[in-house]
């Protein structure tokens, strides 16, 4: 397999010919079909998150396969990859959650995987989908992506393309609209928004200072909605 590493900071990413890992335990080995190309992987390929104010994250690391947008098809499962309900095999097309943590820590335990440091988030610690293929640790990780072709009857077939950003920018605008639900369901919110034949969503939001609805004719507060890779 081929994969594509980080060299010197801000450096092209380097092609690496190595063999095809062998899925052990509970892991599935997935095949890429598409990986996106995130923000943050701009910030770890050049080395640091900029914070402003002269203020720099240093997260440069020699020989990391970036990509934590992805959408693949199982191509080999380990041993003990299935669930006792089974269902999982060769050839599902499946989107992966990169955002793994270790399993052991308080955080994990709490059930907020995504806020593990350092965990074992997919192409910012482990090897991600700049790769022929990535190894996922457990089937949890995989979610269902749908037919590639030929849906049945009044199925929507989502893009390769598309499906990959769903487990990053999707879930981080997802996150964010969640969390204001309870304002909208208050009535301290005012919104509106339009889906677009693509299926993503544009919404406009308005807060008053005092945290009612404005007045008709005064004028609001913007909301803006801030994400960080998944974890919204």
């Amino acid at each position: 397999m081929i994969s594509y590493q980080t060299t010197a900071a801000g450096a092209p990413l380097r092609a690496v010919e190595a063999a095809t890992p062998e899925p052990q335990g509970a892991q599935v080995l997935l095949r890429v079909r598409a990986c996106g190309v995130c923000h943050s992987d701009v910030h770890l390929h050049s080395g640091a998150f900029e914070l402003g104010g002269g203020k720099r994250l240093e997260v440069g690391r020699e020989g990391l396969v970036l990509g934590h947008e992805i959408c693949g098809e199982v191509a080999a499962l380990g041993p003990d990859a299935n669930p006792p309900a089974g269902g999982l095999k060769v050839g599902d097309r499946r989107v992966v959650y990169p955002w793994i943590g270790c399993g052991e820590c308080a955080v994990c335990a709490g059930g907020e995987e995504h806020l593990c440091t350092p965990g074992q988030a997919l192409g910012v610690i482990n090897d991600g989908g700049f790769a022929d293929y990535v190894m996922v640790p457990h089937s949890r990780y995989l979610f269902d992506a749908g037919p590639a072709d030929s849906p049945a009857k009044g199925e929507v077939t989502v893009p390769d393309s598309l499906a990959a950003t769903y487990a990053c920018s999707g879930l981080t605008a997802y996150s964010a609209l969640n969390k204001l639900g309870s304002l909208f369901a208050e009535g301290s919110l005012s919104a509106e928004g339009s889906l677009s034949a693509e299926g993503s969503l544009s919404a406009e939001g308005s807060l008053s200072a005092e945290g009612s609805p404005p007045a008709e004719g005064s004028s609001s507060d913007e909301v803006v909605f801030i994400g960080a890779g998944g974890v919204g």
